[in-house]
Parts: C-alpha cells; structure tokens; sequence
C-alpha cells in the first residue's frame, strides 16, 4: 500500500516566521493547509497553476467549529497565531481542535522562559499555552528562539529619518536569530518520521550584538552615520507610545526585552548548527538583504 503524504496544518501562515514555514514546505512530500485569519488576505506563498502541495482555507480563531473544520484530517500542526492580549485564547482554541480532530503533533512556536527577577508578560502567555499543550498533547515541541533579526525592521521610521536607534539597552547584549532559520527547524519537527523527544528547545543564534555594535553595522550597509541613543525605560515607553502610537502592551514588551537582557545576559552563541545541516545566518547577511528598509529618507517625506 502506498504511504499517504502527511498533511500539516500551518497557522500563522502570513507572518514572517509562517511565511518561510511554508516556502519550506513547499515542493516537500507533504500536503500543506495554510490559515487565513481573513479569507480575502493574499496568498504568503502563491499558488502554482499545475498540481501543488500548498492549499489554503481560512478560520476565526474565536470559533470553535471553523477551527475543527480546518483541523479536519489533518496530522501535524504548526501553532502560531499574531502576538497580542487574545493569543493566549486563539492558540488554546486551535490545540483544542486538534486534538479533537486527532492531530497527533503540534510544533509551537513559543518564546524563552523568563524567571526572575525579570518579566516579560509575553512569555507569560506563551507559558500558559504551553502548559495547556504539556496537559492536552502527547506529542509537541516549543520551539523558543530568542530575538528575531527581522525585529529590527521595528526601528526603520527612526533609523530612516533620523539616523538614530533609542532603545533602553544600555551596553547589554541580545541574542539574534534568523525567522528563516527557525522555520528551518520548525520543519524539520513538523517533518521528521519519529516521534519528537525534545518537549521545549531554547534556540539562538550566531551571536549576541548591543545597539552600539547594531549602530555601526547599519552604518556600514546604509553608508551614512547611525547612532544609538539610550534611553530610560520610562522614556522608551513614552516615545513608543506617544511618537509611534504604538499599543500598551507591546510598547511594554519591548521595554521588558531590553531590560531582559540587562538582569540576564543572553547566550553569545548559537546552539541550531545541529538541527540544521548548515550554520546559521548571521546578522551582516540579513542587514545586507535588507539594507533597503533602513536607507535615509528625508523627513519631509514622513509628513505626506
């Protein structure tokens, strides 16, 4: 009899991480559902005129039954749903339909487990679903990398007018790691033929860099001086709150990251070269890349 291909269910499918989870699934032995929290949101990864293992449907993550329904045969799921107050909520949703639909791995994307004395209350949703997976799954990995490269694209308004990065970080270091790196990972667990050990994998990156060293990195890559200035924790969160309007409490979370990283040094290296079969990508190949979202634009333009 001929071995049925597995089918993953890929929610988050149209965020940065979820994206690359689904350009690497794409072409795999495998067939690949992606969620759409809004039907009429483009495609991540288009589809191919011919025949292809990529297939979309979408779903509100407040309803229990559509979530059922876009769970329905499916094997493998990859959890991950927009950060914000209702995550917590949308993914215990979804781990309940699947297992209710008989999905018998999920591979979460959560976040490092902080103790004290720091907090960052986005970790502490993401421990709530993840003691929600260690009490309704048999089979499931939290995948907790620490901070993005893509993050910096946070800092592009500042950066592109003023030439300055403000932060609340002082010296202190922060550990980056490529979204396509996870998703590299992330896919090999969604993938793998045995049944996954690892309940929780802490993964980082190359190397830990401040926003001193950040500074003159993009310097280098937009030909043009950019400065960091450090700021208070207050004064960060007003400036995020009051200048990019940003909501409460992702302003907040940003201020709990830098001090984070100021109570606990965060690793200097990477521990993923052994779920890859390659080295990471370090931070000089993403600005490189990118090197266009952080090129001057003059100020005059911000104000059209």
């Amino acid at each position: 009899m001929k071995k049925m291909k597995p089918v993953i269910v890929v929610f988050g499918c149209t965020g940065t991480v979820g994206t690359a989870v689904m350009q690497e699934l794409k072409g795999r032995d495998c067939m690949v559902r992606g969620v759409l929290r809004n039907p009429e949101r483009p495609y991540p990864v288009p589809l191919d005129k011919g025949p292809s293992n990529i297939a979309y449907v979408s779903a509100d993550l407040n309803s229990i039954n559509q979530l059922k329904e876009v769970c329905k045969g499916a094997d493998v799921l990859f959890l991950l749903t927009a950060t914000g107050p209702s995550q917590v909520e949308h993914e215990i949703n979804i781990i309940d339909a699947a297992r209710q639909n008989g999905v018998r791995r999920i591979v979460k994307l959560s976040a490092p487990i902080v103790t004290m004395p720091a907090k960052v209350e986005v970790s502490q949703w993401h421990r709530r679903i993840d003691e929600h997976l260690w009490q309704n799954m048999d089979e499931f990995c939290c995948l907790r990398p620490h901070s993005f490269m893509q993050n910096w694209e946070r800092n592009t308004f500042t950066i592109q007018y003023f030439g300055k990065i403000y932060g609340a970080l002082g010296t202190a270091r922060r550990n980056y790691i490529d979204c396509r790196d996870v998703a590299d990972i992330a896919v090999n667990y969604l993938l793998t033929p045995e049944e996954i050990q690892e309940k929780s994998v802490v993964l980082t990156g190359p190397q830990a860099i401040n926003h001193i060293e950040m500074a003159a990195k993009l310097s280098h890559v937009t030909g043009r001086t950019i400065e960091y200035v450090n700021v208070t924790p207050d004064e960060l969160f007003n400036q995020l709150i009051n200048r990019a309007k940003l909501p409460v409490w992702l302003a907040n979370h940003i201020v709990e990251l830098d001090e984070l990283a100021i109570k606990i040094p965060e690793p200097e290296g990477d521990n993923i070269t052994g779920l890859m079969s390659r080295k990471p990508r370090i931070m000089e190949e993403y600005l490189q890349e990118n090197r266009h979202l952080f090129k001057r634009k003059p100020l005059w333009k911000s104000l059209l």
